[in-house]
C-alpha cells in the first residue's frame, strides 16, 4: 500500500509512532490484554496499539487529549461501539501501566523476549540487563561520518566521537552532502573495525561482507591518495550489491587507490576470481564484518528482537566460524585480520575467535586485541572487534 505524506513532519510522526509501537509492543499488548477480555478486530487492535504508545509517551496533562483524538479517529473509521470500547480501555491505561511497572518482570516492562532478558541477565547481571533493554527502547540519533571538511550547515551538530556529526535539523538540508559523498550516515560503532585494521597508504586491503559500504568508504579514506593502494570489496550476489556499488561510486574518480567490487560468497571466493581482475593473491589487511544476531543494534533494528530465536545465536556463531576460516587464507604473512560483529553475545565474539585460534587454519595467527563495546556503557551501538595477526 502506498502512503502519501503531506510533509516531512508527517512522515517523521508516522515513523515515530510505528517504531514506537514496535519497540514497546510487549508492554502495550500486555496492557491491552489486561483490559480487554476478547481480542478485537485487527484494525482496532492496531489503532489501540498506536494510541497506547502515544499515551505512554505523553505527560499527564496531554493524556486526555490523546484519548479524545484516538477515540474520535476510531469512531470515524469503525463503529460507535468500538469507539466506546476504546474510550473505556484507553482511560484506564495510565493506572494499569503504573501497576504493570510495579508487578511485571523486566522483560515485560522493557518489551523484550524472555529468553533475551534471561541471557543478558546471566551474561551481564540484572542491573546491566535492564540498562540494555531500556537503551533499546530509545530512538537512536541520526549520525554521520564526515569525509573531508564538516559542512557548515545548521542541521548538524558535533557528535561525541571524532569525525562524526549528528543531525540537528531537517534531513533535506544534509541530502546534498550525502549525495556528494561528503557525509555518510552511520553509527559511530562502525568506526571501530576499520580503525582497528590500521590501514596505511599503499596497502592491499580486502573488505569481506562489505555491504552496504560504510566501512569500505572508511578503508578507502585511510588508504588516502596513494595510487599503489588497492581496496577489494566483496559481498554476495544479489540486492546487497546495489547499495555497496552506489557507495563506492562516491569515491573520487581521480588519483587514489584502485577500488574493485566483487560479487561472491566469501566461503567460495577463489584465486581465479582475483586473478581475473588482476588483483593481489594475498592482502596486507583483511576485514571480516560478519553477519550476526544483531543484538548490539536492537535500538536501531527493533524488529530484530521479535524475530530472533535462541538457536539463532548458535547458528550465527557457526556461520561466522566458516567465514573467519575463509577470510584467513587471504592474509599475507605479517598481515592483519580484523573480525567484527554487531553482536554483544560471547559465543559470536570471544567464542568464535577462540575456536579459530585452535583450528588448523588459525594456528598461524595470534590475537593482538579483542573487545566488546556494550551500548549502555559506550553510548553507541554495540560491537565486537578482534585483531588477529598472522606470523611472518
Amino acid at each position: 500500500m502506498d502512503i502519501t505524506f503531506q510533509s516531512s513532519a508527517d512522515r517523521r510522526r508516522c515513523q515515530f509512532l510505528f517504531y514506537g509501537v514496535l519497540r514497546h509492543r510487549r508492554r502495550i499488548d500486555t496492557l491491552l490484554a489486561r483490559l480487554i477480555s476478547r481480542r478485537p478486530k485487527p484494525k482496532l487492535v492496531a489503532m489501540l496499539q498506536v494510541a497506547v504508545f502515544e499515551l505512554l509517551s505523553a505527560g499527564p496533562e496531554r493524556q486526555p487529549k490523546v484519548v479524545d483524538y484516538a477515540v474520535g479517529r476510531i469512531r470515524r473509521q469503525m463503529s460507535r461501539s468500538e469507539a466506546g470500547l476504546a474510550n473505556a480501555v484507553l482511560r484506564k491505561i495510565p493506572a494499569e501501566d503504573e501497576k504493570l511497572q510495579r508487578e511485571a518482570p523486566a522483560a515485560v516492562r522493557f518489551s523484550h523476549p524472555d529468553w533475551l532478558a534471561e541471557r543478558w541477565t546471566e551474561n551481564f547481571g540484572p542491573e546491566a540487563a535492564e540498562e540494555l533493554m531500556a537503551w533499546n527502547l530509545e530512538p537512536p540519533p541520526i549520525t554521520f561520518r564526515v569525509r573531508g571538511e564538516t559542512p557548515a550547515i545548521e542541521a548538524l551538530k558535533p557528535a561525541s566521537w571524532p569525525g562524526f556529526v549528528q543531525l540537528d535539523g531537517e534531513w533535506a538540508r544534509v541530502e546534498p552532502y550525502l549525495k556528494a559523498g561528503m557525509l555518510y550516515a552511520q553509527d559511530p560503532s562502525t568506526r571501530l573495525a576499520p580503525e582497528a585494521l590500521t590501514v596505511r597508504p599503499g596497502e592491499a586491503v580486502l573488505d569481506l561482507c562489505a555491504a552496504p559500504g560504510g566501512k569500505a568508504l572508511a578503508l578507502a579514506d585511510a588508504l588516502g591518495r596513494d595510487t599503489a593502494g588497492v581496496l577489494v570489496a566483496v559481498d554476495l550476489p544479489g540486492p546487497r550489491l546495489a547499495p555497496l556499488d552506489e557507495n563506492l561510486c562516491k569515491l573520487d574518480d581521480g588519483d587514489g587507490p584502485r577500488v574493485c567490487l566483487l560479487a561472491a560468497d566469501v566461503r567460495e571466493l577463489g584465486e581465479e576470481t582475483l586473478k581475473a581482475s588482476r588483483l593481489p593473491r594475498l592482502f596486507d589487511a583483511v576485514l571480516l564484518d560478519a553477519p550476526c544476531s544483531n543484538t548490539g543494534v536492537l535500538r536501531r533494528r527493533p524488529d530484530a528482537k521479535w524475530r530472533l530465536e535462541p538457536e539463532d545465536v548458535e547458528a550465527s556463531a557457526a556461520l561466522q566460524s566458516e567465514l573467519l576460516a575463509a577470510a584467513a587464507k587471504w592474509v599475507k604473512p605479517g598481515g592483519r585480520l580484523v573480525y567484527s560483529t554487531c553482536s554483544i553475545e560471547p559465543e559470536e565474539n570471544a567464542g568464535v575467535v577462540k575456536a579459530f585460534l585452535k583450528s588448523p587454519v588459525g594456528k598461524d595467527f595470534t590475537c593482538q586485541s579483542q573487545q566488546i563495546w556494550l551500548p549502555w556503557e559506550c553510548g553507541h551501538d554495540g560491537a565486537g572487534v578482534a585483531v588477529l595477526v598472522k606470523g611472518e
